[in-house]
């Protein structure tokens, strides 16, 4: 009897230790299959494991934050505006309010509720500005409102018309090719000359993560995990190997505008790739490039790049690390370069004394107003200008004439 016993349990150990294996064999297909992106992408786990002081600091940068659910039903921290009801005449106002399922934008004309959806996708880091959109059914639309960081407050969405509260813009995958690192999505027939575009909501990867920027790193996790001693990295494309043209194309997939038509979709753009290959070639245009969106373009025209065989957007940029408001850092990027001693340092520095450590950013790449986007506050009749610094890095007369007015003033 005893050894029957004494047999059962082992029969029953030994089943338990291949259904653990089995388990684990499981789990770790699971992993390697999570990522919507197919196989060959690791989970972003991997990616924390051996990188956790890097994941850190970029989980706090404005690419990762680009594009985020509001799952726990209340917007960002740092969305806080001074009024909650936006007017757009005498009777027609949207107000924002907070419902035991989350956060809602409800049109009302009069006393009488129009419409209302939730927040249910935050688009954009709020450093600057943040708009919203609400799901409906596999479609995602954007919000009539948006919040905009310079008036601390709500105002009509950018190209909303003025006097209407518009819930019906779907945002389609172009949209999410730069605010996001997936989508897996389809057209989907509406009507007899009509189409639209749905997600599967479960692939949806918000935000920019390691992998959109640095490629599938499957292989890469696996080879590192099996030999940690290896501090060199195997199956991932170092930036450092990457030409100059490449690494500005890295940059501007998303960078450069969104007003050319693709070849195919940006999802699949690795480093190494040529921008070109993703989009349909045209001609010269003597459109100057915009503020938003446009920053390679601007950048390209600039003599600090022509004038350069090795300048890129990291040489002034750290990708890892969140750079909100730091202009004495970005002055710093600049007199790395234009020195006193090469006669390229800028003439009016003594002038300037302590200001010329926060004036460079201010002076050659101002403030400008884009084309593109401008926002209507609340009860106004005209828009108000969106500004974003330029990337066309140049001597602009009107600052070289305020700078002359602020060195006056502080002699005075």
């Amino acid at each position: 009897m005893t050894g029957n016993i004494r047999s059962v349990i082992i029969i029953i150990a030994l089943l338990a230790g291949v259904l653990t294996l089995a388990g684990i064999q499981c789990t770790n297909s699971a992993q390697v299959k999570a990522d919507p992106r197919g196989a060959a992408y690791a989970s972003e786990a991997s990616c924390v494991k051996c990188h956790n002081a890097i994941s850190r600091n970029y989980a706090h940068t404005s690419h990762y934050t680009t594009s985020a659910p509001l799952t726990e039903h209340a917007l960002p921290k740092n969305i806080v505006a001074k009024v909650n009801t936006f007017l757009f005449n005498d009777t027609l106002k949207v107000n924002v309010t907070q419902q035991p399922d989350g956060m809602y934008q409800a049109a009302y004309n009069g006393n009488q509720k129009l419409r209302a959806e939730r927040f249910d996708v935050a688009f954009g880091s709020g450093t600057r500005a943040q708009t919203y959109a609400y799901w409906q059914g596999n479609r995602l639309l954007q919000l009539p409102l948006s919040y905009f960081k310079e008036i601390h407050n709500w105002a009509n969405s950018p190209g909303f018309p003025s006097q209407a509260a518009n819930f019906n813009r779907v945002i389609i995958s172009r949209c999410l090719e730069c605010h996001a690192s997936f989508a897996e999505n389809q057209f989907v027939q509406t009507g007899s000359l009509s189409v639209t575009q749905e997600y599967n909501k479960n692939s949806m990867i918000y935000g920019i993560n390691c992998q959109r920027c640095h490629g599938p790193a499957a292989q890469h996790v696996e080879y590192q995990e099996q030999h940690p001693d290896d501090k060199h990295a195997k199956y991932m494309v170092r930036y450092q190997s990457l030409t100059r043209a490449q690494k500005v194309d890295m940059c501007a997939v998303c960078h450069s505008g969104s007003d050319k038509e693709l070849q195919k979709t940006i999802f699949a753009f690795k480093p190494g790739d040529r921008l070109n290959d993703y989009y349909v070639p045209f001609g010269q245009t003597n459109d100057i490039p915009d503020v938003h969106g446009n920053q390679a373009n601007l950048l390209s025209s600039s003599k600090c790049y022509t004038n350069s065989a090795v300048m890129t957007c990291t040489t002034c940029h750290s990708s890892h690390t969140k750079e909100t408001n730091k202009l004495t850092a970005y002055t710093q990027k600049c007199i790395t370069c234009h020195k006193e001693e090469n006669h390229t340092f800028c003439k009016m520095a003594p002038k300037l004394g302590a200001a010329i450590n926060n004036k460079c950013i201010d002076c050659h790449m101002p403030a400008m107003p884009s084309k593109l986007i401008t926002y209507q506050v609340t009860a106004a009749k005209q828009r108000s200008s969106y500004y974003l610094h330029t990337h066309q890095i140049a001597v602009y007369p009107d600052k070289t004439k305020e700078i002359t007015a602020f060195i006056k003033r502080t002699k005075s």
